[in-house]
């Protein structure tokens, strides 16, 4: 469950990562085929700030969270924000990813409307990584020991 957790993180940050650099280098959205219609009801008038947010909380945060569950690593910043202190920061991050991924998409929906398939396979992915991260496996591999 471990390897399948990670696999997942993974591929979330390998996306937001290309998702959030391809709209940060064109904000028009035409690199990825999505119409700025798309961001009429939004506070937007291009990608470049959803693209910013992208590549940070869904590229560089699961990656890094990717790092912290393979090493188990101890950070010293991500351990003072780690709310759950019995438990490795690793663990904690992931549970912060999987319920920023299903926001994420939640929001998408509010503001632009919903029916895209992708939506559906990456709300889907957030609540799979919740799911994991909530597994007493997962709960105990990740235990920290004193």
């Amino acid at each position: 469950m471990r390897y399948l957790l990670i696999a997942i993180m993974a591929l979330v940050a390998l996306s937001g990562l290309f998702g959030g650099v391809s709209l940060i280098v064109d904000p028009s959205g035409k690199g990825l085929q999505i119409p700025l219609l798309l961001l009429e009801s939004t506070l937007f008038n291009s990608y470049l700030i959803p693209g910013l947010i992208l590549f940070i909380f869904l590229g560089i945060l699961p990656l890094f969270v990717v790092f912290g569950l393979i090493t188990r690593r101890k950070v010293r910043f991500a351990k003072r924000i780690n709310i759950y202190k019995k438990r490795h920061w690793a663990w904690t991050f992931s549970l912060y990813c999987g319920i920023i991924l299903v926001l994420w998409i939640d929001i998408q929906v509010m503001l632009i409307g919903g029916g895209y398939i992708l939506q559906t396979i990456y709300a889907l992915l957030g609540v799979l990584i919740i799911i994991l991260t909530l597994s007493p496996e997962i709960i105990r591999f990740y235990k920290v020991k004193k």
